[in-house]
Formats: structure tokens, C-alpha cells, sequence
């Protein structure tokens, strides 16, 4: 299972626990009586939810944000943690291992969230940093015209060292749904990523005129749908997908279809790269 679901299933049995919690104490609030031993059950169901979150941290230890396994290592040695599993505290484990369980679940809530924005800030920083280069810089507006005039690989060879500037590791898919490196045309080395970048982005790139650039990202999207591996957990931005085309002239608004999301919850960004821009000024007198 994914890094994200199984954060996911943690996550809403934590936040379900804690809907059971704040029930008992309106119920205990009316009459402070646990005639039925709901305390110790719901101390009980605390104790699963820690050994879920023990087994969370063991299947991805690699992969972990060194600052979620950190969070999670401190609550997992805190009395909280093994009031839960203590038979003897009854109620009183149970509530202080809902505090524990909600704060923690806040807090790798947040880390998870937070690290995917990240991914996301930094593909989207690096294309435009790549379209504003193009404006600007006329040697690299030179290699561009040469990699479009000799076809898609040689743009996305290009394109992913740009990735690499801003810590991504761009990768496509190849005819049985695994990732493939933009240069070498191999699957990449995990242990590498790990150490060396802030995060992998599926991207399919093709070159389009205005006539067939419609074409051309439907073509992209069939092969960013072939993807059929697990996220690298942690690591892989899960929720966007990059469908990118490089013309020579800007292409028409209507031929640039609007980002798609998903059954699945996957957004498709449709991101145009123009090797010869105008300058807006320019562009605004046409």
C-alpha cells in the first residue's frame, strides 16, 4: 500500500477514536458511571491504533520525512503511548492516548501535506523558471530550437535537467507502466533519489504546433494513464501529473486544454513551453 493511503487509514482511525473519546465524555459528564466498561474498550482501541502507527513507521522508515519519523518516535516512547497498552489504566490510558494520538496525527498530517506542497511549488517554479529562460537567454533559446527540431526526447532530456535545478526528478513511463529516466531511458536508481533530490514528478512530454497540439496532449495523457507502479512514498508527488508541449510560437489558448482531475483524484497540468516567446508587450499589440 502507498505511503499516503496507509497514512490515510491511520489518519481515520485516529480521528474516529477521537469522536468515540469526546461521546464518553458527554456520556460520563451525564452520569458518571462506566457500568459497561466503555473506557476499557475504547483503551482498547487506542492500543490498535498505536500499533498502527508502530507499523506505519516500520513499513516506511526509509522513506519518512526525517521530521515525521522523529514526531512519531517521540510519541511512540511517551507514557502516553504505552498507557494504551496498558490493561490496568482503563479509562484514564484511554484518555490520555486520544491526546497523544490527536497531536500526533495533527502533526504528520501536516508534515505529509506540507512536503507534497512542496514537490508541487517546485515542478511548477522550475517550468516557469524554464519559460522565462527562453525568453532571456538566447544560448539556451539555441539548444531549444535544436532539441525541437530533433523531437520529443531530445526536449524532455533538456527539460529534465531545468527539474533537476529546483530538486525534481522528472521521470515518464514506459510501455508497461514503469517510470523511466528522461536521459538514460532506464528505470532510476531509488536509493539515489533518496539521497539527492526533494521529489519525483511523472511528466510526458511531446512536441505540438498549434494544428496538432490537441493531438499531442491527448497522446501525453494516454501514456501518463499507463502509470501503474506505487509512489515512491514520501518522495513522489501523488496528485498532479505533468502533460507538457514545446512549440516554437505560443500556442492558441484553445489549444492548451484546462488542467483535468481525475476519477482518481489526479489533476493533469497542461503546461505549453515555447521555444521562440514574445515579450508580453509584443505580444499584447497582435
Amino acid at each position: 500500500m502507498p505511503q499516503t493511503d496507509a497514512w490515510i487509514a491511520v489518519s481515520s482511525l485516529i480521528k474516529g477514536l477521537q469522536e468515540a473519546g469526546e461521546l464518553y465524555s458527554r456520556f460520563m459528564s451525564y452520569h458518571n458511571e462506566d457500568s459497561y466498561g466503555a473506557g476499557n474498550y475504547l483503551r482498547e482501541q487506542c492500543e490498535i491504533a498505536v500499533i498502527a502507527l508502530e507499523t506505519f513507521r516500520r513499513d516506511f522508515d526509509r522513506s519518512l520525512p526525517k521530521e515525521a519519523a522523529n514526531r512519531i518516535d517521540s510519541f511512540l516512547g511517551s507514557r502516553l503511548a504505552r498507557a494504551a497498552k496498558d490493561a490496568s489504566t482503563a479509562q484514564r490510558g484511554a484518555r490520555g492516548a486520544l491526546v497523544g494520538l490527536a497531536a500526533v496525527e495533527a502533526e504528520i498530517t501536516y508534515i505529509l501535506h506540507g512536503r507534497q506542497e512542496q514537490i508541487r511549488a517546485r515542478s511548477e517554479r522550475a517550468f516557469l523558471l524554464l519559460q522565462r529562460t527562453l525568453a532571456v537567454d538566447g544560448d539556451v533559446q539555441r539548444r531549444w530550437k535544436e532539441a525541437h527540431k530533433g523531437g520529443e526526447v531530445a526536449c524532455e532530456r533538456l527539460g529534465s535537467l531545468v527539474l533537476l535545478s529546483q530538486g525534481i526528478y522528472a521521470f515518464k513511463v514506459d510501455a508497461i507502466g514503469a517510470r523511466t529516466d528522461l536521459v538514460f531511458s532506464e528505470p532510476p536508481d531509488e536509493s539515489l533519489l533518496f539521497r539527492s533530490v526533494e521529489g519525483l514528478v511523472l511528466t510526458e512530454w511531446k512536441v505540438a504546433d498549434a494544428a496538432n497540439a490537441i493531438a499531442r496532449f491527448k497522446e501525453a495523457r494516454i501514456q501518463a494513464d499507463l502509470y501503474k507502479v506505487g509512489p515512491l512514498a514520501g518522495l513522489e508527488l501523488t496528485g498532479y501529473r505533468y502533460l507538457v508541449v514545446v512549440s516554437q510560437k505560443a500556442l492558441p489558448h484553445t489549444s492548451i486544454p484546462a488542467d483535468e482531475t481525475s476519477t482518481s483524484g489526479i489533476t493533469y497540468r497542461h503546461v505549453n513551453i515555447v521555444v521562440e516567446p514574445e515579450v508580453p508587450s509584443r505580444a499584447a499589440k497582435k
